[in-house]
């Protein structure tokens, strides 16, 4: 009697382990498909940088984000300027305001580069009497290291009236050879180098040089 009671209970585990096998089984190979998926290649993706000035009608779009005061006045059609020189889309912002001269109007500053020679800088355009200074582009100003600044890849307007000297002595208007001015001036530069400023002497633009 107690070996067909063992005989029963060897053939009903047999049973149970035959059934549970393919259970095992499928579950792993679910696991490993899943595993699969994860590690599938992915097709890269790359993606062109547009510049600005691809587009067509990108001058028109310059013009366009212009201050009104300018566009008003009709400098850029009647100057020129257009036709010797052409509008950059290398800086940002485009353009920059400030009363550069201190004669109490707003000034502004756009990016431009000489046609002949490709050569880049800026146009500082006074407001009110809307005269226009070229500063590189073809023109070194004074004390500028060139004609040329197409190294320039930061501007911003500077506000500050006492200025770090300069890495010449004696080339600023402080005693300790820092730049004194009371007008805004350009803060222009070259990532990770350095540069100087742009400012209005009273008469003319010149170049402080700061750092390199």
């Amino acid at each position: 009697m107690n070996k067909l009671l063992l005989l029963l209970a060897i053939t009903y585990l047999s049973s149970c382990t035959n059934e549970t096998e393919p259970h095992n089984t499928e579950r792993t190979k679910v696991i490993e498909e899943t595993i699969n998926t994860i590690k599938r290649k992915i097709d890269t993706v790359y993606i062109e940088k547009v510049e600005v000035d691809d587009f067509p009608d990108a001058e028109f779009y310059f013009n366009e984000s212009l201050p009104d005061w300018l566009i008003e006045s009709n400098i850029l059609e009647e100057s020129l300027l257009t036709d010797k020189f052409e509008f950059s889309s290398r800086l940002n912002p485009f353009y920059l305001e400030a009363d550069f001269n201190g004669d109490g109007n707003i000034d502004v500053a756009i990016p431009i580069s000489e046609i002949d020679t490709e050569k880049d800088g800026f146009a500082i355009i006074h407001g009110t009497t809307n005269t226009i200074y070229i500063i590189g582009a073809g023109n070194k100003v004074k004390n500028a290291l060139s004609d040329d600044l197409s190294y320039i890849d930061i501007w911003k307007v500077n506000r500050k009236k006492t200025n770090k000297p300069g890495l010449e002595e004696n080339t600023g208007t402080g005693d300790k050879g820092e730049l004194i001015i009371e007008t805004p001036s350009l803060n222009i530069e070259k990532s990770e180098i350095g540069g100087g400023l742009m400012y209005w002497t009273g008469s003319e633009y010149a170049y402080f040089h700061q750092t390199c």
